[in-house]
């Protein structure tokens, strides 16, 4: 096994006569050693160990800022053209139109060429080219598992790695329309907010990157690195129909790591943080996703000759027992949350916990975590396995006791742990459940032979089984020239925008705790960002009830598009 090794600053030193050191030395050991075993002097011995940093203050490294990214003299009109009254009516026409088609996907939708409830995404794609009439007439189309959407505006450098801009079109279904405000699918847009489902989530990352692209085909630009755009169809139910098939059309293709970057939907857009600085959160990373089903079989009967415990009972039990031991947190050396809080401490000293800054630069891991967690915030899920118990089901009729309840816990999991991690906390925190009740435990390759009844053929059996299971996603690096253009353009956006003007916007990487489609991606490209350009309060209700977007925030994304097209187009490294 490897050690881990302590290594302290080094410090270069004038030389010293040999001789004379040690003589030195030697006196003071001896002078010390009645002193060292005395307690107090020993408790004020600082102690050094391969679990926490050296004291020293390397704060002023923490989160050096890229270089404002402006695009080159191409000849094309500069991104601030997208602010404007004329704009802002066209993004409103083009997003509205969008949202007014129920593009909803669903856990138990079937087959592309079967299940009818697919039919509204025939009736999307022709709004599309109606709306976007040059991406059409110009851009090669190739349609992916009949509804996928792979578009390609051809370089004339076929040397540079293409880029890929992704985005979905279904939507979550949604629900009752009484409830909303306006109508799910009316597109209504109230001077600031365009309403409805889909809003925010994400069509209008989709008609943000296809108006970019038409204003760039009216402006007659020609490429040099080819810009392919892939927009799947049932992201929110997992997107193997979509991006997965698209993931495989663009391998078959282009083959491995053959993209430059994906920019999909996701992060934490931008946000605020004293009077003078605004954050930018790509994600860089996605925690991972890990289902379990708990069954519990009990014997059953009638409801008026009842046991202690009904199953339903006994599986409240247990419920309990997951409940009451969270996962522990840890915020580890390479995690990009602790990114986020380095650049938090050296740009915006004044408005974190005073206490965080020397955390950072000599804590443990762990603790730092756990204090941070206790301020129960919803960052505390960017260090710590989540579990949510999501669905449950037991009984069948009111008067007859239940023979099998169910439940299923949802996981999202953090960096540092794994599906196997979690079996073993789910059997250890369920042990003192198995031996309250006599159960038989079975699954996660191991059973415990429980208490089988040999009169009554009775028994109590808790089975588990793993359902879906996706690994923390591979982490972006932010240490290279793709980021470095990706977060400078960032900066040169945001900066000059109407809310940001005389701000310093601070790129850095952080984590998401859902998934995008950017899971079936993994193979096109190390540098895969996940950015929905929204400044905080301007996209809300994603997946709820009166779901909307804010139309400068929106032109403002319309911006980034633009401008990193520009940009990589410019760049001649890759």
């Amino acid at each position: 096994m490897e050690k881990h090794r302590c290594d302290a600053p080094y410090e270069r030193k004038r030389p010293r006569n040999r001789k004379r050191s040690l003589i030195l030395c030697g006196m003071s050991c001896l002078c010390l050693i009645p002193f060292y075993f005395s307690q107090p002097l020993r408790s004020r011995i600082p102690s050094l160990s391969c679990g926490s940093r050296p004291s020293r203050d390397y704060s002023e490294n923490w989160c050096p800022l890229p270089h404002v990214t402006v695009p080159s003299d191409d000849g094309l009109e500069t991104s601030e053209h997208f602010i404007s009254l004329r704009q802002l009516q066209l993004q409103v026409d083009r997003l509205s139109a969008a949202v007014r088609v129920p593009t909803e996907s669903y856990d138990d939708n079937g087959d592309v060429e079967e299940d009818p409830r697919w039919a509204p995404f025939l009736d999307f794609h022709q709004v599309l080219e109606k709306l976007f009439p040059l991406v059409h007439s110009q851009l090669e189309l190739r349609k992916v598992n009949r509804f996928g959407l792979r578009y390609t505006y051809k370089g004339t450098n076929a040397s540079k790695k293409p880029i890929l801009l992704t985005a979905h079109q279904d939507v979550v279904p949604a629900g009752n329309p009484s409830r909303w405000t306006y109508p799910p699918y009316e597109g209504h847009f109230d001077g600031t907010f365009l309403w409805g489902r889909g809003s925010a989530d994400c069509k209008n990352v989709l008609i943000g990157i296809l108006s970019a692209i038409e204003d760039l085909l009216s402006q007659s630009f020609v490429p040099r690195r080819t810009i392919v755009l892939a927009f799947g169809f049932d992201e929110e139910t997992s997107g193997f129909r979509g991006a997965g098939a698209l993931n495989q059309s663009l391998i078959e293709e282009w083959g491995f790591d053959s993209f430059l970057f994906v920019l999909d939907e996701g992060g934490m857009g931008i946000q605020g943080q004293g009077d003078d600085v605004l954050y930018a959160y790509p994600g860089v990373g996605e925690k991972g996703y890990y289902d379990v089903q708990l069954t519990l079989d009990v014997n059953g009967g009638h409801s008026s000759r009842p046991p202690k415990h009904t199953g339903i009972g006994i599986m409240a039990d247990a419920i309990v027992a997951l409940e009451n031991n969270p996962y522990s947190p840890r915020l580890t050396l390479s995690s990009p949350f602790r990114r986020v809080l380095e650049c938090r401490a050296r740009y915006s000293a004044d408005d974190v916990q005073p206490w965080l800054r020397d955390a950072l630069l000599n804590g443990d891991e762990k603790e730092i975590a756990e204090k941070l967690a206790e301020e129960d915030t919803e960052e505390k899920w960017l260090m710590q396995t989540s579990q949510a118990i999501d669905v449950i089901s037991g009984g069948v009729k009111v008067n007859a006791l239940p023979e099998s309840v169910r439940l299923q816990v949802n996981h999202r999991v953090a960096l540092h742990e794994s599906a196997q991690q979690i079996n073993d906390h789910i059997r250890e925190v369920l042990a003192p459940v198995i031996e309250k009740y006599d159960l038989d435990f079975q699954g996660f390759n191991t059973s415990n032979t429980g208490s089988l009844n040999l009169e009554t053929g009775s028994s109590r059996i808790l089975a588990a089984e793993s359902l879906q299971t996706l690994d923390p996603a591979p982490i972006s690096p932010t240490d290279n020239g793709v980021w470095l253009v990706f977060s400078g353009t960032l900066r040169q956006v945001f900066e000059t925008t109407e809310s940001g003007k005389g701000k310093t916007v601070v790129p850095v990487g952080n984590i998401m705790t859902g998934n995008t489609d950017t899971v079936h991606y993994w193979d096109l490209t190390r540098n895969i960002y996940r950015f929905t350009p929204s400044r905080d309060g301007m996209r809300l209700n994603q997946h709820g009830i009166d779901e909307r977007m804010g139309m400068a925030a929106h032109l403002e994304g319309v911006r980034l598009y633009y401008d990193l097209i520009r940009n990589f187009d410019d760049w001649e490294d890759a």
